[in-house]
């Protein structure tokens, strides 16, 4: 039975997800004909994480929470202005709850990578996140702070710490959540370099398609003030499935 509603539940999920991919694909189709290459890129970003409970335990009001959860991760972005394929990454990782407001995600990333013609990046990413949470009434406040080891091919390694912060806040219908719109800004910061090389800010909307699956649209805009491409747009569309 647990088998056959994770099916149906994904069905549902998969036809949902489908027109808004086409639509997606749509959007990027166009801005890409009116988009010059070389410093900019229009990209199109995915991300899927299985979330996998390990332990369950019950909050002092008997509500039940997860723990600890086993983490699979998979992404790819498509990009050079013709939806070539220009970063894909898999990865594994824990989080585990500390308490109400704090929790924790050590995660490992594969990464390969060519943004521009001829140079790969390759590299092998161990990460730390430890997460705040806080809520104002309805208004939901996460900030993440990551410190990430990179071990790169043919380049010196370094180790970069993320601040991504994010607010979002549910739109209801006769007290059910419909979907919740967020915005998000995330700065990069390099100890190899000494200095802040990225920002970015993200706009989107989240929405809960089934009881096992999450699914999110966004629009990005980076900043980096080294590399190449130095200015991205992107779209998105990231799922979230619940293994119960």
């Amino acid at each position: 039975m647990a088998a056959q509603r994770i099916v149906e539940n994904t069905n549902t999920a998969l036809k949902f997800t489908s027109s808004l991919f086409i639509c997606l694909v749509f959007t990027v189709a166009t801005a890409t004909a009116q988009t010059s290459a070389g410093e900019r890129d229009f990209q199109v970003w995915s991300e899927t994480v299985i979330n996998l409970p390990l332990v369950k335990k019950k909050d002092t009001k008997g509500k039940e929470f997860k723990d600890l959860t086993l983490l699979f991760i998979g992404s790819f972005r498509l990009g050079r202005n013709k939806l070539y394929p220009v970063d894909e990454r898999v990865g594994i990782g824990f989080d585990k709850r500390i308490n109400k407001y704090v929790s924790i995600t050590p995660t490992y990333i594969y990464k390969y990578a060519e943004q521009t013609p001829g140079r790969k990046d390759i590299e092998h990413r161990v990460r730390f996140d430890t997460t705040l949470s806080f809520a104002y009434k309805e208004l939901s406040i996460k900030d993440r702070n990551r410190v990430e080891y990179r071990i790169r091919h043919s380049r010196p390694d370094t180790v970069r710490y993320r601040n991504r912060i994010t607010f979002k806040h549910p739109v209801k219908k006769d007290g059910k959540t419909i979907f919740s719109p967020f915005v998000a800004d995330e700065v990069f910061y390099d100890f190899r370099d000494g200095r802040f090389f990225r920002n970015e800010i993200a706009v989107g909307i989240e929405r809960k398609v089934t009881s096992n699956f999450t699914t999110e649209i966004f629009y990005l805009n980076r900043y980096n003030t080294g590399g190449i491409p130095k200015y991205i747009n992107a779209i998105g569309v990231n799922f979230k499935v619940e293994i119960d």
